[in-house]
C-alpha cells in the first residue's frame, strides 16, 4: 500500500509537469515551462525591425521564448498586404512665391500591414497553431517641401532652420515620415500576434474538430 500511493503522488507530479506545457510535445519546455521558438528571416524586413520586435513581444508572453538556434517551433511571418493611402491634403503653394494655389497637396498618410502568421514544428514543419492573419494601420502627417512656411523657421540666433532634420515624422517628407512609422507600426503588430499565440487553439485540436463534423 504504501508503495501504491508513493508511485500515485509520482504520476500526479508527472501529469501537472506535462499539464505545465500545455499541448506541447516532450522536450519543447525548458525548466521554467516556456517553449523555445525560432524566426526565419521575414520577406519585406529589410531591416529585420519586425524580427527584432517579435523576438521581444513573444519572450514577454511567459508562454514563449526566442530562441536562434534548437527552438522547438518556427514562427513564420508572410506579407500578404504592405501598402500606404493618402488620407489628408492641403492647399499647394507656389515654389517661388509661397503663394497659395488652387490645387490639392497630399499632407497625411496611412500605412497598412497585413501578415499571416504560421506557428510550426521545426523538425515535421506541421501546424501547430491554427494559422491567423492580423492586420495594423497607422496614420502620419507629412509636409510639403516647397512651402517654406512648413519646413523653416527661426531659431532663438534668429537663424533660419528646416524643421525636416528635427522631425519625428508629423514635420517631415512624405518618404520620411512614411519611414519613420513603420518602427512603432511594427512594433503594434509584434504585440498583436504575440498576444494571439498566447491564446490561440490547437491546429491539432481545431483540424480534428472539423473531421468529426
Amino acid at each position: 500500500m504504501h508503495h501504491s500511493k508513493k508511485n500515485k503522488i509520482l504520476i500526479s507530479i508527472l501529469v501537472l509537469l506535462l499539464s505545465g506545457c500545455g499541448y506541447r510535445a516532450q522536450g519543447t519546455c525548458d525548466n521554467t515551462g516556456m517553449a523555445f521558438v525560432a524566426i526565419p528571416l521575414i520577406p519585406e524586413d529589410d531591416d529585420g525591425v519586425l524580427r527584432n520586435a517579435l523576438a521581444r513581444a513573444i519572450s514577454e508572453t511567459g508562454r514563449y521564448r526566442y530562441s536562434s538556434e534548437s527552438a522547438t517551433y518556427e514562427l513564420l511571418i508572410k506579407f500578404e498586404n504592405n501598402y500606404t493611402d493618402t488620407i489628408g491634403y492641403e492647399w499647394d503653394v507656389n515654389a517661388a512665391t509661397g503663394a497659395e494655389v488652387k490645387r490639392l497637396y497630399p499632407d497625411e498618410g496611412r500605412k497598412t500591414v497585413v501578415v499571416l502568421v504560421t506557428l510550426q514544428d521545426s523538425k515535421t514543419k506541421e501546424k501547430v497553431l491554427e494559422p491567423f492573419k492580423v492586420s495594423v494601420q497607422a496614420n502620419y502627417d507629412f509636409v510639403n517641401p516647397v512651402a517654406l512656411k512648413d519646413i523653416e523657421f527661426r531659431d532663438f540666433m534668429g537663424r533660419e532652420q528646416t524643421t525636416l532634420q528635427y522631425s519625428l515624422g508629423q514635420l517631415d517628407s512624405e518618404e520620411g515620415a512614411r519611414s519613420e512609422v513603420s518602427g512603432p507600426l511594427f512594433q503594434d503588430l509584434a504585440n498583436r500576434i504575440a498576444e494571439i499565440l498566447v491564446r490561440a487553439p490547437s491546429y491539432k485540436r481545431v483540424r480534428n474538430a472539423d473531421q468529426a463534423i
